[in-house]
């Protein structure tokens, strides 16, 4: 329950101050800013607005690796040649997931951190945090070391997509801490997202999930999720503006996903979106920074 209410608080506040002061789209945290607790929050400043009206789309699945799942989708991406990025929780890595992350860099895509546990980051102190952070950088980094493909910087996604709600700090100002005291340079890239498939969503369908992809590319019908009476329900939407581009939100650790995985990778071939990669997006690019990590055990 006390995950269901802080969900439901966090979309109010995401509602309320989405519009803030932030002159243009940002994906590592300003230098020289104060970010402010309570205020600094929400995810649409940080669209990847060089994708808007491209036709090009970015797939990030969250939550893996699966153990079932992960493969299969892996095996569509080869099917398709088209890359993607998994933003994955650390804690829980053994042998067997070690093994899928491995192909995961082995085939070209992108590992980012989805923070080492999944937990809602607002409920951590500060310490916790950043421990937490540098905790999942550090076990990313020795596995693209082991796979012999250590990447430039590194991307970071929220769980949840939660921040900036804990009164005590703001999780922006400790990222950029962070990667100073890391790196040496601001290079702890966050990454949201312009289409939510809804696919985290309870009995969410894999055509519902391919179709809110659909929608938010040529327009029409989408199913959104929203909290009624403390539960999640399904609603149909119609999108008359859709993006026609941008970074989209799955997760690798359901059967659904895997059949809407191939449903849109059908559509782009369809449709001629072009599936591209995080790293080719200008707002998710490193440009002339080095990012090297200055110490890896």
């Amino acid at each position: 329950m006390d995950f269901l209410l802080n969900r439901k608080l966090f979309f109010f506040f995401l509602v309320t101050f989405s519009f803030n002061a932030f002159p243009i789209t940002k994906h590592f945290p300003l230098d020289g800013y104060n970010y402010q607790p309570g205020k600094d929050i929400g995810i649409k400043q940080y669209g990847a607005n060089s994708l808007h009206g491209t036709n090009k789309i970015v797939l990030t699945f969250d939550d893996g690796p699966h153990i079932y799942e992960t493969p299969k989708i892996l095996d569509l991406l080869k099917k398709f040649k088209v890359k993607a990025t998994f933003f994955i929780n650390t804690f829980n890595l053994n042998s067997q997931k070690k093994s899928i992350i491995e192909r995961i860099l082995s085939e070209g895509h992108i590992l980012g951190s989805h923070d080492f546990n999944h937990r809602d980051n607002n409920q951590e102190d500060e310490d916790i945090f950043k421990d937490e952070l540098l905790r999942s950088i550090f076990d990313i980094k020795k596995l693209e070391r082991q796979a012999g493909f250590l990447n430039k910087g590194i991307y970071f996604r929220f769980p949840f997509g939660y921040y900036g709600l804990n009164p005590e700090y703001h999780h922006m100002n400790v990222i950029r801490d962070l990667s100073q005291e890391i790196y040496d340079e601001n290079c702890i890239n966050f990454v949201f997202w312009d289409i939510d498939t809804k696919d985290w969503g309870p009995g969410m369908t894999s055509l519902e999930i391919s179709q809110n992809v659909k929608a938010h590319m040529i327009g029409g019908e989408a199913t959104t999720v929203l909290m009624k009476n403390n539960r999640w329900v399904k609603k149909k939407i119609f999108i008359k503006n859709p993006l026609k581009g941008g970074v989209v939100l799955l997760h690798d650790r359901k059967e659904e996903t895997y059949f809407a995985t191939e449903k849109i990778l059908k559509m782009a071939k369809d449709y001629n979106w072009k599936v591209v990669p995080l790293s080719n997006v200008k707002e998710f690019n490193f440009d002339k920074k080095k990012c090297v990590l200055k110490k890896l055990n």
